[in-house]
């Protein structure tokens, strides 16, 4: 264990930040684990009229309600097949607001090379997608709420 008074040895490549690997659209896609508040199973869906094709419904988690939103929709204008149907699995993030959306499997955690392969990863990084998704989430909630 070091010690405040250790000198940190030099040279070592900074730890790489960890992502949350998943399929979604039938292709791997991840999320900075910093994003991700919890995986959970998705219970009954409550599906209100909305404006928002991405809006499937609202879920309660732990006592909250989230809006559970389809990202896939954000990818390609397309629903996915998560967005049709009701998977078993959803990822809550740790954005302003909260959402969760619907995944088809969970495939684990994974560093983030060091270096770039000349292929690049085999997945889609969606941080940027959904930090865009909360922004209009949130810019569309009325003030009062």
């Amino acid at each position: 264990m070091l010690s405040r008074a250790e000198p940190i040895r030099s040279g070592r490549p900074a730890p790489r930040p960890s992502m949350l690997v998943f399929m979604l659209g039938g292709r791997s896609r991840a999320l900075s684990i910093g994003m991700v508040a919890a995986v959970a199973e998705i219970g009954a869906v409550t599906r209100l009229p909305s404006a928002s094709p991405c809006n499937i419904g609202v879920i309660v988690h732990r006592g909250a309600v989230l809006p559970l939103v389809d990202v896939g929709r954000g990818l390609d204008g397309k629903p996915t097949p998560a967005g049709t149907g009701a998977p078993p699995v959803c990822i809550i993030t740790r954005s302003e607001p909260v959402i969760a959306f619907p995944v088809e499997a969970v495939l684990g955690l994974q560093a983030l090379p060091a270096e770039a392969p000349a292929a690049g990863p085999s997945w889609d990084v969606l941080d940027a997608l959904i930090r865009d998704l909360t922004l209009d989430l949130a810019l569309d909630q009325d003030p009062a709420d």
